[in-house]
């Protein structure tokens, strides 16, 4: 039963574009047929006007089917928008804040020292939220290349500023918060936020803040295999950072 309604659902909008396009058809038969010097004018104005009417119906309904049918399979793939930069605070402060217990914020980057100041400052006003997420129960989880692997500046960011608020973290909270470290060259930035994933690239001499992003739901077949290799990585790497 259900299957039979899916398929109905599915073919209805097919089946209402070829009903506007046979109905058109057979006003223009009639229109030939009757098309006769003795044929009433007016009639035949009408006819026409309505022939002219279906026609530009069927092409509108066409087009705007494409248009649903291609975000169908934008809505299949868990697309939810695209992002020019990722400097927009406020953007992710709202997905952490929207985190319940048992979620989790898993964030794959380079340093995420802006991460941790923007988020887990106690000592900035309005910069908690992380510390709040993760007194309500929220999972959160860092996963960053090791040391020899960046720069010289991004060097000194996690020297001085991830290291420090990350060992605070988890003398706070040593069952929620947890850092490792993977041996390998970074490529993409993902922040997995309850049930948002954003997706970015890392470029070398690039700052991650200035490079695109989309962000994703997270049961979209597109994902998926982003979601698998955070979680392979995170099994292989390790709780050292040389």
């Amino acid at each position: 039963m259900k299957i039979n309604e899916k398929n109905f659902v599915v073919q209805a909008p097919i089946v209402y574009l070829l009903s506007l396009i046979a109905l058109a058809l057979i006003i223009l038969a009639l229109l030939v047929f009757f098309s006769t010097e003795k044929s009433d004018g007016r009639v035949i104005g009408v006819a026409t006007g309505l022939f002219a009417g279906l026609i530009i119906a069927s092409l509108q309904f066409l087009t705007q089917y494409l248009e649903q049918k291609a975000l169908a399979e934008y809505r299949k793939h868990g697309l939810v928008e695209f992002q020019v930069n990722r400097k927009n605070t406020d953007y992710y402060r709202q997905l952490i804040r929207d985190t319940e217990v048992g979620d989790q914020i898993i964030v794959v980057g380079v340093t995420c020292n802006r991460l941790l100041e923007d988020f887990a400052n106690s000592d900035v006003a309005g910069s908690t939220d992380l510390l709040e997420a993760l007194s309500r129960g929220v999972e959160v989880k860092l996963l960053l290349p090791k040391i020899s692997y960046l720069d010289k500046k991004n060097q000194s960011d996690f020297t001085n500023k991830t290291l420090e608020i990350a060992g605070k973290l988890k003398r706070e909270y040593p069952d929620k918060f947890s850092i490792r470290y993977y041996d390998f060259e970074p490529s993409h930035s993902i922040f997995l936020a309850g049930s948002r994933c954003i997706v970015g690239p890392i470029f070398k001499n690039i700052s991650s803040k200035d490079t695109p992003a989309i962000t994703f739901d997270k049961g979209g077949q597109y994902i998926k295999p982003y979601l698998s290799y955070v979680d392979e990585t995170w099994a292989g790497a390790s709780e050292a950072y040389e």
